[in-house]
């Protein structure tokens, strides 16, 4: 009797370290296509209007401003949990815990981060070393190096937005959302593959695209074996935060001389 107790014990455990995902590959890919559709309609329509309005180039990475910045990203915070919470929550009744946010052990999350963050900027230092020395070509600066060094932001809004809004959402997302539906319907290794891949697409750096799908393969791998978010929110919020605080450590170096 006590064994069976027990098998009982140990079996409702691995039930609950598993999310029960009620979503699957197809609403995945649906809410990709009306992502793309949309963002891509609202930049082009709002390029368009800013040229008949005043015949001024439509702002970019070099002339953004505070107001701006918060509109554009904003809208594609919106859209992006917005389709998390129509197929996910609404359409397939599910809860914030199937998709992974949920309480995850604090001093396991700091180690696996800490451990996670020496990988990834061995592998960007490694990738740059072997552009540069091997193929002569240099990094480019990327749009977060822009936005920093024009100034044109303020500092509290890039530190709010770059380590801890856009963690949350594009883990909910990218982790949450697709890896999970992509696990649901073609397995782990087309999951870790695919959701990586997404991930580096959607920054648009055609440079570092590869550096960044090891960054999502990772987020996604440590998603896997923890079954939970927060892990993964921290560890993407503090290597955005490190970025961010180099560069304007940089900036200020440069100014002095």
């Amino acid at each position: 009797m006590t064994g069976n107790k027990l098998k009982e014990t140990n079996s409702t455990g691995k039930q609950n370290n598993v999310l029960n995902i009620k979503w699957n590959a197809l609403d995945a890919v649906i809410s990709l296509i009306f992502l793309a559709v949309v963002l891509v309609g609202i930049y082009f329509g709002m390029k368009k209007l800013f040229e008949v309005l005043d015949g001024e180039q439509f702002f970019n990475s070099s002339n953004i401003g505070n107001v701006s910045f918060t509109v554009l990203y904003g809208i594609q915070i919106v859209l992006m949990l917005g389709v998390v919470w129509f197929f996910a929550m609404f359409r397939r009744k599910a809860s914030f815990r199937d998709l992974g946010l949920r309480y995850y052990s604090i001093a396991r999350t700091i180690w696996y981060s800490f451990l996670s963050l020496l990988a990834i900027f061995f592998v960007s230092f490694l990738y740059v070393y072997i552009m540069n020395s091997l193929f002569g070509i240099e990094a480019p600066a990327s749009k977060i190096e822009i936005l920093v060094g024009n100034r044109s932001i303020s500092s509290n809004i890039l530190f709010v937005v770059v380590a801890v809004i856009a963690p949350f959402s594009e883990e909910v997302f990218f982790r949450g959302f697709l890896y999970s539906a992509f696990k649901k319907s073609w397995g782990v290794n087309v999951a870790l593959l695919l959701s990586s891949f997404l991930f580096a697409i959607v920054h648009l750096e055609l440079y570092s695209f590869i550096p960044l799908m090891i960054i999502g393969w990772l987020f996604a791998y440590l998603f896997e074996k923890t079954r939970s978010l927060m892990p993964v929110i921290f560890l993407h919020g503090a290597y955005n935060l490190i970025l961010i605080l180099f560069l304007l450590g940089e900036l200020e170096i440069v100014k002095m001389y």
